[in-house]
């Protein structure tokens, strides 16, 4: 219903602005961004033609969710932050989302404590893998190499309480193995006498997928862009640049 009510406010938007200003709107369902070229022109023009234009629909706007800033303070937008450093804009995993996600972690350890640990470990890669996913085509390796290292500490103070008898070198062996070059949680089970092989999802081993931009010239009403416009539509590799892990990232900055 948002989507419909909300049809029209990008023409009303450029309607209230002098014409060829810098204005740009982004929307998704009942959420939206709206860029200016100065905090007046946002102010004067675009706030009023908004709230007008919501007001004739019997809506108005959050004082709690609106918010004009400059795009160098930063701002976050469907769980996301987007900042401008310099002349490059970074968008990285808000910091509000990943202490929803810690704290669902290890609210989820906690109370599979005494669970089958290969239930803990699915219940932690539907949240894991989940929320990764969301997340992969920004900045986002250093925020999961935090979010593996609390996920290990957490893992390791719980299993110290399990275990209370066992040594350090015991639980390594029995809970992480190498797979691939890197250390992994995991175990084996036993199920209808086949071994299974359970392994909790490491978040810098995720693929960090960028999203390639549509070319400036391209146009979709001319026939010698209609090949590159159904890549984009039938061929999702066509939207994203080569596979990169977040510790390739992580070294190529090193380097730098």
């Amino acid at each position: 219903m948002a989507n419909m009510t909300l049809d029209g406010l990008e023409k009303a938007i450029h309607q209230s602005v002098p014409r060829r200003s810098r204005v740009n709107f982004v929307r998704y369902a009942d959420d939206f961004i709206i860029t200016g070229k100065s905090k007046a022109l946002l102010e004067q023009n675009i706030l009023p033609a908004v709230k007008q234009f919501l007001a004739e629909r019997g809506l108005q706007l959050s004082e709690e969710k609106t918010k004009i800033t400059y795009i160098k303070h930063g701002f976050t937008f469907l769980g996301q932050t987007f900042r401008k450093h310099g002349n490059t804009l970074h968008i990285t995993p808000a910091k509000q989302g990943v202490l929803a996600l810690i704290r669902n972690v290890g609210n989820t350890i906690r109370k599979y404590t005494s669970a089958p640990m290969m239930i803990l470990i699915k219940k932690l890669n539907e949240i894991l893998r989940g929320w990764a996913n969301y997340h992969r085509h920004v900045v986002s390796s250093q925020t999961f190499k935090r979010v593996d290292s609390y996920v290990y500490e957490q893992l390791w103070r719980m299993l110290r309480r399990r275990h209370s008898n066992k040594s350090k070198k015991w639980l390594f062996k029995k809970y992480w193995k190498t797979i691939d070059m890197v250390r992994v949680f995991a175990i084996k089970v036993k199920l209808k006498d086949k071994l299974k092989f359970f392994q909790l999802c490491k978040l810098v081993t995720i693929k960090i997928r960028r999203h390639r931009k549509i070319k400036a010239d391209a146009n979709p009403y001319l026939p010698e862009y209609g090949r590159y416009f159904w890549e984009r539509r039938h061929n999702k590799e066509a939207k994203l640049w080569p596979e990169l892990t977040a510790r390739k990232i992580l070294a190529c900055q090193k380097m730098r």
